[in-house]
C-alpha cells in the first residue's frame, strides 16, 4: 500500500495543492470584508476556546493577504479555486498520460517559484526586506534541484553546505528581524500564526519543486550529454566542447581541505597524548551519546513548562506559552530525527547528509534561541538560560563533527525510486 502510494506520489501532490487552492479560495471569498477593511489586531485576552484561537489565526491570515489582494479579494478568490480546479486536471493528466509531461515539468518548476515569491512579499510583513534572503536561498536551492545532474556528486556534501548557509543566514537575519520588533508592533500570536500560515506555503512550494524535478529527471529532461560519445553530442555542444568551461566544482572541493586539517589536528592531538584511538572506536558513539543528552535536556525543558498546565495556570489567550511550546516541540522533533539518522548512518551507512541537515537545524535553532535571549529584550525563548548554553556547547561539536566527517556510504543517501 506505502509502496502503491509512493509510486503515485507526484499526483497525490498535484491533488493535494489542488485541495490547498481551494480552501485558500474559499477562505478568501467567505473572508472578503475583512481582507478590503484595514488590519485588525488580535485580541489576545478574548481567546478563550481553540474556536477563538483558530479564529485568531485565520484573523492573523486576513491581515497578512489584505496587503495584497486587499482591493480584489473576490476576483482573486474565484482565480485561486479555478486554479485548484486546474490542478486536480492536471494530476489526471500525469495520471494517465505522458503526452504533457514536458510542459507539466516547466509548470510544476514555476509553480514552485511563484509560490516562494509570493510568500516572501507576505514575509516582509513580519521581517522586512531580510526575507529577500530567504528568496535568494529558495533560488539557490532551486538552481541547485534543477542542475544537480551537472555538478560532480563527488561534492554533494558541499552542495548542501552551501544552501545550508544561504538559509541560515536568512534565517539568523529575519529572526532577528523579528524580535527587534516583538512585543511592540508584532505579537507572539503574529509571529505564531505568520509562521505557521508560510510554512504551509512553503511545504507546497516544495513539494510542487519535488514533482517537478521527478518529471524532470523521468523524461530526461535538461540531461547533461555524455562527454565520451560523440554521437550523444549536439553541433552545440561539440563546438563548446572545445571551448574553456566554467564548472562550479572546481570551487567545490573544499572538504578535502577540511578533511586534511581534521586529520592533521587529530595527529597532533594523538602525539601529544602519545596514544591512538582503540580499534572499536566510531565517532558516531559520541554523537549518539550527545544526541541523547541533549534530548533528555529538551525532556527536562518540557517538564519545566508543564507545571503551568499541573497547576491549572495555563490558559488559550497566553499565546507566549503556545509559541514557546510548538518551539520545543519542534526542537524535540529534531532531536529525534537527529538520533534516527545517527543510528541509521552507524549501522546501514547511509543518511548521512539527512543527519547533517537535521544537525545544522537544530544547532541553528538553539543557538538563534541563545542570541535573542542575551541581546534581546523579549522574554520569548526556547530554555532558560543554562540549559540554552549547555546545548549550544553540546550541539556545536556535533555539528563540526557532521561538517568535518567523511561519508562513504550510499550516494543517493537513500533509496531511488523505479522511474
Amino acid at each position: 500500500m506505502i509502496e502503491k502510494l509512493r509510486n503515485r506520489s507526484e499526483v497525490i501532490i498535484s491533488y493535494i495543492l489542488g485541495i490547498f487552492f481551494i480552501i485558500l479560495g474559499l477562505f478568501i471569498l467567505f473572508n472578503t470584508g475583512q481582507i478590503r477593511n484595514e488590519e485588525v489586531s488580535v485580541q489576545e485576552d478574548k481567546i478563550e476556546t481553540i474556536f477563538d484561537l483558530i479564529s485568531a489565526f485565520f484573523l492573523e491570515v486576513s491581515n497578512m493577504l489584505s496587503a495584497m489582494i486587499g482591493g480584489f479579494p473576490i476576483i482573486a478568490g474565484i482565480l485561486i479555486i479555478l486554479f485548484g480546479l486546474f490542478m486536480f486536471k492536471v494530476g489526471s493528466w500525469i495520471k494517465t498520460t505522458t503526452k504533457y509531461d514536458v510542459p507539466i515539468t516547466f509548470f510544476f518548476i514555476g509553480l514552485s517559484l511563484v509560490l516562494f515569491i509570493v510568500t516572501t512579499i507576505l514575509m516582509t510583513q513580519a521581517y522586512g526586506l531580510w526575507a529577500l534572503m530567504f528568496l535568494l536561498a529558495f533560488i539557490i536551492h532551486l538552481l541547485f534541484s534543477v542542475f544537480n545532474e551537472y555538478l560532480n556528486p563527488a561534492h554533494r556534501k558541499e552542495h548542501y553546505m552551501i544552501i545550508l548557509l544561504f538559509y541560515g543566514v536568512a534565517y539568523f537575519l529575519t529572526q532577528n528581524a523579528v524580535y527587534s520588533n516583538i512585543e511592540s508592533t508584532i505579537t507572539p500570536t503574529d509571529v505564531l500564526s505568520i509562521n505557521l500560515f508560510f510554512a504551509m506555503v512553503w511545504v507546497s512550494s516544495f513539494m510542487a519543486l519535488w514533482v517537478g524535478m521527478f518529471l524532470l529527471k523521468a523524461n530526461n529532461l535538461l540531461k547533461k550529454p555524455s562527454e565520451n560519445d560523440p554521437e550523444k553530442l549536439s553541433r552545440l555542444n561539440k563546438k563548446s566542447r572545445k571551448a574553456a568551461k566554467f564548472t562550479p566544482d572546481h570551487y567545490l572541493g573544499f572538504s578535502e581541505k577540511l578533511y586534511d586539517f581534521r586529520n592533521k589536528f587529530l595527529n597532533k592531538l594523538k602525539q601529544f597524548f602519545e596514544t591512538d584511538l582503540p580499534a572499536w572506536f566510531k565517532v558516531n558513539y559520541i554523537e549518539i551519546l550527545f544526541g541523547i543528552i541533549v534530548l533528555i535536556f529538551v525532556f527536562l525543558e518540557f517538564n519545566n513548562r508543564n507545571g503551568v498546565f499541573v497547576e491549572g495556570y495555563f490558559r488559550l489567550n497566553d499565546m507566549q506559552t503556545i509559541y514557546e511550546w510548538v518551539n520545543l516541540l519542534i526542537t524535540l522533533v529534531l532531536a529525534l530525527l537527529y538520533l534516527y539518522f545517527t543510528i541509521m548512518n552507524l549501522l546501514k551507512n547511509k543518511y548521512y547528509h539527512r543527519q547533517m541537515i537535521v544537525i545544522f537545524i537544530l544547532w541553528l535553532n538553539v543557538t538563534v534561541s541563545l542570541y535573542i535571549t542575551l541581546f534581546k529584550d523579549v522574554e520569548l525563548s526556547l530554555f532558560i538560560l543554562p540549559f540554552n548554553v549547555f546545548l549550544v556547547l553540546l550541539l556545536t561539536p556535533l555539528l563540526l563533527i557532521s561538517i568535518f566527517k567523511e561519508f562513504k556510504g550510499d550516494e543517493n543517501d537513500g533509496s531511488n525510486r523505479k522511474i
